[in-house]
C-alpha cells in the first residue's frame, strides 16, 4: 500500500522561500509525497485549518497580519492537534524557548536547515501527535523514542569493507559496556550498525532505546534525556523517567550527537565516566548500567578544534570507532543492496518484481548515490510502486537517474582570482563546486559548508543577476 500522503499547511508570506521550502521537501531523500496549502496571513490559515484536515502546519512566525508568537498561540489555540513547526527567520533564542513551551514541536532558522533536517523535524512532530503527544505531552511521556523488535538485522553487501564492519560489530558486541562511535554520512546505516551491536550482545533482552539529537530542540533535550521531578517547572506536574532510566540494563543509541548543544554535553559524559546523573530538578544522583552508542555525519574532530563538540567528551566515546563508508565507495553492494529492497517490498506490496533491468543496473553503479543506502531504498519501493512488469526499467526511475542533472558554468574559468571581486570570487568557486558533482544540489551543499536552502538562494541570485553563469565565460565578464 502506498504510504498516505502527508497535508502540510504552509503559512508563509514570502512567496520566494514558500518556492523554495517546497523544493526542499520535494528534493529530500526521504520520497513521501506531499501536499501543499500555501497561505500568507494568519487570517487565511485559521479558515483552512476550520475547513479541512492538515497533518502540519510549517509557520512563519511573521505575517501581514500578526507577528512573533502570537501568531504561534493564535493557530495553537484554535487547533492544538494539529502539530506545528515554526520556521521563521527569527533566530531568537528566547522566542524559541517561548515557542516550545506553548506548544510548536519544533523552531526552525531558514537558512540554517535543509530538506532532510526539515523532514525529520516534521516525521518527529507528527509521529509525536499520532502518539497522543502535542509538545506538552512530550513533558509525561518518553514518547520520542522506540523499540525495535528483538532481533537481529543483518548487513547486506560483499564489499570487504562491509566485511570489516562485520567483524568489528561481532567484537564489539562480546564487550558489553564500552562505548562506541559510528561515522558516517546520511543514510549509509548507522543506524543499522547500532542494532546489530545490541542484539549480539548480552544486553539484548533489554531496552534498546534510540534517541534522536538533532529532532529534539534543545531546551527539551536535557528532559528527554535524563528526566524531571515533581515541581522542577511548571508543567511538572509529577515525576518522568528519562531515556537513560527506561534504557537501564540495555543500549542507549544517541543518534546525530554532532547536533547536541554543547551545554548538555557534560552530562552525557558524567553518565559514561559515573553512569549515574540527576534529573532536571532532583538532588539525588541515579546509577543507571547503560551501554552508550553515538552516531553523527559530522567530523566531530574538527569540531574538537572549533571548540563546537566538547574535547574529553568526544574521546570518551571514541574508546571503540566504526566507520561506514559512503555507497558510493561500496559499488559491490549496490545491486546486492537493490535486490534485497525489491524482496522487501514485493511482499510489502503484493508484487512479484524479479529483477533491476541491465540498462537500470548500469544506471545504478553509475550513479553517485548522495543519499546512500536510505536513497536507494527508496528508489527501489517508488520503482517498484509503478512497475508493472517483472524488471524494474530506467522509465520507472527518477529523472536524475535517466539524464544525469547539469549546471550551466563558465566555460572559462580564470586560472586566478587577482582582480576579481570577493563575490565573483564566490560564485566561480560554488560553480565550479556543482559543475564536479553534475548539479547535484545535496553533494554541492555538504562540501561547501552551507545549507541546502542557501545554496539554492545563491544559484537563484545568479540566474537572475545580469552576469548569470549562462553569461559568464571569463574573467572580465564577473561583476
Amino acid at each position: 500500500m502506498h504510504k498516505k500522503t502527508i497535508k502540510i499547511l504552509l503559512v508563509e508570506d514570502n512567496p520566494a522561500d514558500a518556492r523554495l521550502i517546497k523544493e526542499m521537501l520535494l528534493d529530500s531523500s526521504d520520497k513521501d509525497a506531499f501536499s501543499f496549502t500555501h497561505v500568507i496571513r494568519l487570517s487565511e490559515a485559521l479558515k483552512h485549518l476550520l475547513k479541512e484536515h492538515f497533518d502540519i502546519v510549517l509557520l512563519d512566525l511573521i505575517l501581514p497580519d500578526s507577528s512573533e508568537i502570537e501568531t504561534f498561540k493564535q493557530i495553537y489555540s484554535q487547533m492544538p492537534g494539529v502539530p506545528i513547526v515554526v520556521l521563521t527567520g527569527l533566530a531568537d533564542e528566547t522566542l524559541a524557548v517561548k515557542a516550545v513551551r506553548e506548544g510548536a514541536q519544533d523552531y526552525l532558522i531558514k537558512g540554517q536547515v535543509d530538506g532532510e533536517m526539515l523532514m525529520r523535524s516534521m516525521r518527529y512532530a507528527i509521529e509525536r501527535k499520532q502518539a497522543g503527544g502535542e509538545a506538552k505531552k512530550l513533558l509525561s511521556e518518553p514518547s520520542s523514542y522506540q523499540r525495535d523488535e528483538y532481533q537481529y538485522l543483518p548487513m547486506v553487501g560483499a564489499s570487504k569493507s562491509l566485511k570489516e564492519i562485520t567483524e568489528l560489530i561481532d567484537m564489539v558486541a562480546k564487550t558489553s559496556n564500552t562505548s562506541v562511535l559510528i561515522q558516517g554520512e546520511t543514510g549509509t546505516g548507522k543506524g543499522l550498525v547500532a542494532n546489530a551491536i545490541h542484539f549480539l550482545s548480552n544486553r539484548n533482552t533489554n531496552p534498546f532505546i534510540k534517541l534522536n539529537c538533532s529532532a529534539i530542540p534543545d531546551t527539551l533535550l536535557e528532559t528527554e534525556m535524563f528526566g524531571y521531578e515533581k515541581g522542577a517547572f511548571t508543567d511538572a506536574k509529577q515525576a518522568k523517567k528519562g531515556l537513560f532510566e527506561v534504557a537501564d540494563g540495555g543500549t542507549i543509541f544517541l543518534d546525530e550527537i554532532g547536533d547536541m548543544d554543547i551545554r548538555l554535553q557534560p552530562k552525557i559524559l558524567q553518565v559514561l565516566e559515573n553512569r549515574t546523573f540527576r534529573r532536571v530538578g532532583g538532588i539525588r544522583d541515579i546509577k543507571v548500567d547503560v551501554r552508550v552508542i553515538a552516531a553523527t555525519n559530522k567530523n566531530l574532530e574538527a569540531m574538537v578544534k572549533e571548540k563546537r563538540f566538547r574535547e574529553d567528551l568526544y574521546y570518551r566515546l571514541k574508546v571503540m570507532v566504526i566507520n561506514i563508508p559512503p555507497l558510493r565507495e561500496r559499488k559491490e553492494d549496490i545491486l546486492l543492496l537493490a535486490e534485497h529492497f525489491i524482496h522487501e517490498n514485493n511482499k510489502a506490496y503484493g508484487k512479484n518484481i524479479k529483477r533491476l533491468s541491465e540498462k537500470s543496473k548500469e544506471i545504478f553503479l553509475k550513479y553517485s548515490w548522495p543519499g546512500n543506502t536510505r536513497e536507494l531504498k527508496n528508489v527501489i519501493e517508488r520503482a517498484m510502486i509503478v512497475a508493472n512488469t517483472e524488471e524494474i526499467t530506467p522509465e520507472q526511475l527518477p529523472l536524475e537517474f535517466t539524464k544525469e542533472a547539469s549546471f550551466p558554468v563558465p566555460l572559462n574559468i580564470p586560472a586566478s582570482s587577482d582582480d576579481m571581486t570577493l563575490e565573483a570570487v564566490e560564485m566561480v568557486h560554488i560553480l565550479n563546486t556543482l559543475n564536479k558533482v553534475k548539479g547535484n544540489i545535496t553533494r554541492a551543499s555538504k562540501i561547501l559548508g552551507i545549507s541546502r536552502l542557501t545554496l539554492r538562494e545563491k544559484i537563484k541570485k545568479y540566474r537572475s543577476s545580469s552576469n548569470s553563469p549562462e553569461k559568464v565565460n571569463s574573467r572580465k565578464n564577473l561583476p
